[in-house]
C-alpha cells in the first residue's frame, strides 16, 4: 500500500477538518495554535508543524489526537510501567488517544465513488431529459429535404440536367443504360 502513496501523495493524506474561523478568514484545513492547544507535542511530524494529520506515507503525526482528560490520565501513568499489566482495551484507548484511525481504517474504502457516481448518472439523465424537450418541443420539424427520398430526387434531377457532367454525379451515370458506371 505504500506505493499508492508515491503515486498519490495527496489521495495519501488526511487531515483532521475543523470549521473555518471568520475572524482569522483562515481556510479549513489549518491548524493553528489554539487548534493544537492542550495537545501532547509527541515529535516534529512529516512536515515540522504541530499539527495532527494522518497519512499513509509518514504514520506519526507531531502531536496526539485528544487532549488529555480525566479518562486517559490513569492509563497514561499505567502505560509508565509495565505493559503485560494493561488490558486489550486500556491499550485500545491509549491507540485512539493518540491516533483517530488504525491504519486499516484509513486504507478503507469509501462510498464516496457512489456519490459521483449517482451525481455525474443524474447530470446525464437531466441532459438527456432536456435534449429531448428540445427536440420535441422547442425545434420545427425536420424539413423534408433530409428525407432519404428528396436526396434520391435531387440526385436524378442533376443527372437529367446534367449538371456536374465532368466532376459531378452526372459523370458516374450511363445514359444509354440508364444505370449507374
Amino acid at each position: 500500500m505504500l506505493s499508492r502513496a508515491a503515486a498519490f501523495p495527496r489521495l495519501c493524506t488526511r487531515k483532521l477538518h475543523t470549521s473555518t474561523s471568520v475572524l482569522s478568514g483562515s481556510p479549513e484545513w489549518y491548524w493553528g495554535p489554539e487548534k493544537a492547544a492542550g495537545r501532547e507535542y509527541v515529535g516534529h511530524g512529516a512536515t515540522g508543524d504541530n499539527t495532527y494529520t494522518d497519512r499513509l506515507d509518514y504514520w506519526y503525526p507531531a502531536i496526539r489526537f485528544r487532549v488529555e482528560d480525566a479518562t486517559i490520565k490513569p492509563v497514561r501513568a499505567k502505560e509508565q510501567g509495565d505493559w503485560k499489566s494493561l488490558s486489550v482495551e486500556e491499550k485500545k484507548q491509549l491507540y485512539r488517544h493518540s491516533f483517530r484511525q488504525t491504519l486499516a481504517e484509513f486504507e478503507a474504502p469509501s462510498a464516496y465513488w457512489k456519490l459521483c457516481l449517482a451525481m455525474g448518472l443524474s447530470v446525464l439523465a437531466l441532459a438527456t431529459a432536456y435534449a429531448t424537450f428540445l427536440n420535441n418541443v422547442v425545434y420545427p420539424p425536420i424539413p423534408p429535404t433530409f428525407q432519404d427520398e428528396y436526396k434520391e430526387a435531387q440526385i436524378m434531377r442533376t443527372i437529367v440536367l446534367e449538371k456536374g457532367a465532368f466532376l459531378g454525379p452526372a459523370s458516374k451515370w450511363d445514359y444509354e443504360n440508364n444505370r449507374w458506371k
